[in-house]
């Protein structure tokens, strides 16, 4: 079965984040956690261990984070989304990021979605559309109008288990790199050092 084509919108809602006109105040006995930048983790998922706790009476739903929602870097040069893979319901969302919830997970996983929001053609699409000049924006409607291929679920999530496998390698590689480049600079560095202990020595 061929993939079928949507636009964002026709697969899912896409809400603004809680504007917040000053700066947050952190509340130890906050009963609401605000999810921010830091937030993010590189892997693109909301890591709320740590999200800045604050006194709100009632925010709105829609603000509101669950697990299966996407939130997304509306504003920079990074336009990815990151996934919220633990349910919660003290966690919301500021501004300016949007939250993104699949109206059907049985049509699309959220999984899927996220990992197809940072492919190639996903990106040129946000980069040919982003508006301002010190601060590139996609704006709520140009990311509601993104063009999305939608497999059948089987492929969507054998999409999302090798897209896993290969970060996962891509990782531990990274990592082995790094090993290898200190190991190498220890040894160097301990040459440098014989060399010059060698030349105290002689002279």
């Amino acid at each position: 079965m061929k993939s079928k084509q949507y636009t964002l919108q026709h697969i899912a809602e896409i809400r603004a984040g809680c504007p917040f006109r000053e700066r947050l105040e952190a509340d130890a006995a906050g009963t609401i956690r605000v999810i921010q930048l830091k937030d993010l983790s590189d892997r693109n998922i909301v890591d709320f261990s740590n999200a800045v706790r604050i006194y709100m009476p009632a925010p709105s739903e829609s603000y509101f984070l669950h697990k299966g929602d996407l939130v997304f870097r509306s504003r920079g040069y990074i336009t990815t989304a990151a996934l919220m893979t633990e349910d919660a319901d003290d966690v919301i969302l500021a501004a300016p990021f949007l939250r993104i919830r699949i109206h059907d997970r049985t049509l699309v996983l959220p999984d899927y979605l996220n990992w197809y929001i940072s492919t190639k053609p996903a990106q040129r699409y946000f980069t040919a559309r982003q508006a301002g000049t010190s601060v590139n924006m996609v704006a709520a409607g140009e990311l509601a109008a993104l063009p999305v291929p939608v497999p059948p679920l089987s492929v969507q999530q054998q999409i999302v288990d090798v897209a896993g496998l290969a970060e996962k390698e891509y990782r531990l590689e990274t990592e082995l790199m790094q090993k290898r480049k200190k190991y190498t600079e220890a040894l160097l560095l301990e040459q440098a050092g014989g060399g010059e202990r060698h030349k105290e020595h002689n002279q």
